[in-house]
């Protein structure tokens, strides 16, 4: 019987999962990369001399498709978990942001609305319907849970930085699902939330799932290769057209790109496509930093402060510390933006200037002496807007074209943006697929 062949567009994670599984199912599986790096989102970048994430990356309690696959691929070993300190930086101050104890200290938000934003906390750690938070937006619902001081003081910053423009209308669930991951982080009430982490961080799952695939005969992996085209014949997807011209049959194509990106690449207007279009997208702009020392013990620190563009700094070399990088620490320093920010614009060399301004504003004892590399990494489409009744939007894996399939971060909904949506959705889109066309059975 003759193998079918699946294309898929783009290596992230959820791209490689995908080409894994079908692989284990008897397709012959080739996947299209635009860049030299494997992982989208998720890939590493050479930093004195050792593989660093572009961006940050932390593995919840409750991510067990993750954990599942970190084990079925023998990585096992390289997974450990860490209590991991969270602070907030508001009126010139750090304040701890782990355990009821430090929430009651927070004097910057009164009494009563401390102990109703712990009360939320835990009832959306405990709760495990969202539906009905998919019809409210976050705000209003935010407020009347824990009251308009305390969202003014954590919520707001968070929310009104990431999102600009689309700030207010977030759905309820998102944001119940970003508390409900969180809290169940937890061991117990009063412990300080515990993450998992991987001894070279994604890197060591792109190696991982790579080293499984790179050695099969029915795998095939074109990098810096640009799809021009998916070519569709009546209402069926024959094959994609690459930017040289050459043109490659498929049995199955599936594009993990962002939805925008997708848009591009077929001619094709329904309902359906319609829907797609109407998805916003924000972009992502990321400082790097490899600094000499801690620049403060905390693995999360929230930012509020209104000369502070940036929303927080994540130190992941305080939850992995990352021996190979010789003493050396992480900073990152997000920033989401629509195209038409000034930020998404800025050179580099401005960012630059600025964030380490903040960053003395945040500790002023910081000094670019201990700054020993840093990147600047942006990325168009990385945060889907969900909002209100965004179920309703939400695309399915089957488009309404024959043999073409999709993958997308709309589809984590309502979950944030995670490695382990990311194996879920490859996994589950490798089902699909699999189900609507093979034709023999295979193994790894």
């Amino acid at each position: 019987m003759t193998k079918k062949t699946a294309t898929i567009i783009g290596a992230g994670i959820t791209g490689l999962t995908a080409a894994y599984g079908l692989l284990k199912n008897g397709w012959r599986v080739r996947v299209i990369e635009s860049s030299e790096l494997l992982g989208g989102l998720a890939a590493s970048v050479d930093l004195s001399g050792v593989p660093v994430e572009k961006y940050y990356h932390f593995i919840c309690r409750e991510d067990h498709e993750l954990v599942s696959f970190i084990n079925e691929l023998g990585l096992g070993d390289r997974l450990s978990w860490r209590e991991a300190s969270t602070s907030c930086f508001i009126d010139g101050r750090i304040y701890p942001f782990n355990t009821p104890f430090d929430l009651l200290n927070f004097s910057t938000v009164p009494l009563t609305q401390r102990i109703r934003f712990g009360i939320n906390v835990l009832m959306s750690q405990l709760r495990s319907d969202w539906y009905d938070l998919d019809e409210l937006p976050a705000k209003p619902w935010l407020i009347r849970n824990i009251g308009l001081k305390a969202y003014g003081a954590i919520w707001d910053p968070l929310l009104r930085i990431k999102f600009g423009k689309y700030h207010d209308q977030v759905s309820a669930a998102w944001i119940w699902h970003r508390i409900h991951r969180v809290a169940r982080s937890r061991t117990s009430m009063l412990a300080v939330n515990s993450y998992g982490f991987l001894q070279r961080g994604c890197h060591d799952l792109i190696s991982g799932i790579y080293g499984k695939i790179s050695t099969h005969t029915d795998f095939e992996l074109l990098r810096n290769a640009r799809v021009r085209k998916i070519v569709v014949d009546g209402n069926s997807a024959k094959g994609v057209e690459l930017a040289t011209g050459e043109f490659m049959a498929s049995d199955a194509i599936l594009s993990t790109c962002a939805i925008p990106g997708f848009l591009q690449l077929v001619d094709k207007k329904d309902g359906f496509f319609e829907k797609l279009a109407s998805i916003d997208y924000i972009n992502v702009v990321c400082m790097l930093m490899l600094v000499r020392k801690p620049f403060t013990e905390n693995f999360w620190l929230n930012v509020n402060d209104p000369s502070i563009s940036f929303n927080g700094v994540v130190e992941t070399t305080n939850l992995n510390p990352r021996p190979d990088l010789d003493q050396s620490k992480i900073l990152y320093i997000p920033y989401y933006t629509s195209a038409d920010d000034p930020k998404w614009r800025a050179t580099d060399e401005d960012l630059y200037d600025e964030y380490v301004t903040a960053l003395k504003r945040i500790k002023p004892s910081f000094s670019e002496d201990d700054i020993l590399e840093w990147r600047v990494f942006r990325d168009w489409n990385a945060q889907a807007v969900c909002r209100v009744g965004f179920r309703n939007v939400m695309p399915g894996f089957e488009t309404t074209v024959s043999n073409l399939f999709i993958t997308d971060s709309s589809q984590y909904y309502p979950e944030d943006r995670t490695l382990s949506a990311s194996v879920r959705l490859g996994r589950q889109v490798t089902e699909l697929i699999d189900s609507k066309g093979q034709t023999c059975n295979g193994s790894m």
